[in-house]
């Protein structure tokens, strides 16, 4: 099932050589989202324990950006302070919010930007039980999206993305999400989506630390007993989807899985369009051109990039890049039938798929290769999107499988079960 590795880049990243660190400011929130991965138990952390994360990121990451997160991390009393420190230390701060705190709220974004912000990925779906918005379908909330998307552009200089996550309830709306984007692609610059995962709450699995069962698991990705956890919508899903909406779209770049050969756990486009449409995206030449000049440059790699608009000059790298050049073809046929098209501008919009952690039948969970979401813990890189598993029970929880009974089946293999490969 498309898209295959072997048409992609990977990208070059690592554990300590990563182009994003994942800065928790506060765990505490102004509304519930059903896929959080955060529990409300210990507040704000103190600036002086926010800049000590930062500076770890900064050594121990090689980041170009922070993404700093929560919680809601607008409502920390230091935001500004926060934001400020990441630019005197050269990173870019990007603030992933739900966006409630800059409702009807421009003084509040002007001061944000004083303070050095580089941007916002707003979190907006339809399982949120966000104010005045409530039962809103993704549709309905392209609203919302519009004015986050206005009010950002309106203050200028500044990035502006949405995420969304992908539930059984919403999965069927992403050709419209996509759609939407590309309508505004002059003041949208990127989208995310990622996959809802939950552990089974069934009995199907043994949850342990270090050897000792725990009962009565308290992290919040939990499935609720009559919820059906096995929802195994996958980052090739959600691309089959932007593909309805968007036959140009493809996928440039991705991360696979730690586990399963074939995963894709991050998978990443870049398109090019004007307002007229989508003419098509980078192919993974154009990225890695893009990541090996960035760190030949910098000593970095990259993540996010502020030049939206693109240079009508960037399609001579199509010589390099086979997906370019298609995109390229299809602007002049488009110029051809609008002549008026050649005075728009051209702009990139990110398109970024991002495939949860999947608990397998063996009990082995698949994260992210080089995970770009790691964050600080007691002096540790750990996974941010399992980090209450830390914060609860002092390390990562392992799941082993249980029949009926609840005995755990054999972890040893008989020699002569051993399977080989077949040399015939």
């Amino acid at each position: 099932m498309r898209p295959f590795k072997k048409d992609m880049y990977r990208f070059p990243w690592s554990l300590n050589d990563n182009p994003i660190g994942w800065l928790e400011v506060t765990d505490k929130c102004n509304i519930y989202c059903r896929g959080c991965y955060r529990l409300n138990k210990t507040g704000h952390k103190t600036l002086e324990q926010v800049k000590e994360e930062i500076r770890f990121l900064k050594e121990w990451r090689n980041c170009d950006n922070i993404s700093i997160a929560g919680g809601e991390p607008l409502i920390h009393p230091n935001i500004l302070e926060i934001i400020s420190y990441i630019r005197e230390l050269k990173m870019k701060p990007l603030v992933l919010t739900n966006g409630v705190k800059l409702v009807d709220n421009r003084p509040f974004l002007v001061e944000l930007k004083k303070a050095g912000v580089f941007g916002f990925t707003f979190h907006v779906d339809s399982e949120q039980n966000r104010p005045h918005w409530k039962g809103k379908s993704e549709i309905e909330l392209c609203d919302l999206r519009l004015q986050f998307a206005k009010m950002v552009a309106d203050v200028g200089g500044l990035f502006a993305s949405f995420g969304s996550t992908i539930y059984p309830t919403n999965q069927h709306l992403i050709p419209e999400l996509v759609k939407w984007a590309t309508k505004h692609v002059d003041i949208v610059h990127g989208l995310v989506f990622i996959t809802y995962r939950a552990a089974p709450s069934d009995g199907s699995y043994d949850y342990q630390v270090e050897g000792q069962k725990v009962e009565n698991l308290e992290v919040p990705y939990l499935a609720p007993t009559q919820e059906e956890p096995n929802f195994d919508f996958t980052s090739r899903h959600v691309y089959a989807k932007i593909k309805e909406a968007n036959p140009n779209y493809e996928t440039a770049a991705f991360l696979g899985g730690t586990q399963t050969h074939d995963s894709i756990k991050w998978l990443i486009a870049v398109q090019v369009g004007s307002k007229g449409g989508m003419y098509g995206s980078f192919g993974p030449k154009m990225v890695e051109l893009s990541e090996a000049f960035y760190h030949f440059f910098t000593g970095k790699y990259m993540a996010y990039t502020n030049m939206h608009k693109l240079p009508k000059a960037a399609f001579l790298l199509g010589l390099f890049d086979k997906e370019l050049r298609k995109a390229h073809a299809n602007y002049w046929a488009d110029i051809r039938r609008n002549p008026l098209r050649f005075f728009q501008p051209i702009y990139q919009q990110s398109i970024g798929i991002v495939q949860a952690p999947d608990i397998l039948a063996d009990g082995r969970q698949d994260m992210c290769d080089s995970c770009p979401d790691m964050t600080v813990w007691d002096g540790k890189l750990v996974h941010s999107c399992r980090m209450e598993e830390w914060r609860l029970y002092g390390n990562y929880i392992t799941a082993q499988p249980a029949d009926a009974d609840g005995v755990m089946p054999p972890q040893v293999i008989a020699p002569d079960k051993i399977p080989v490969i077949n040399q015939n």
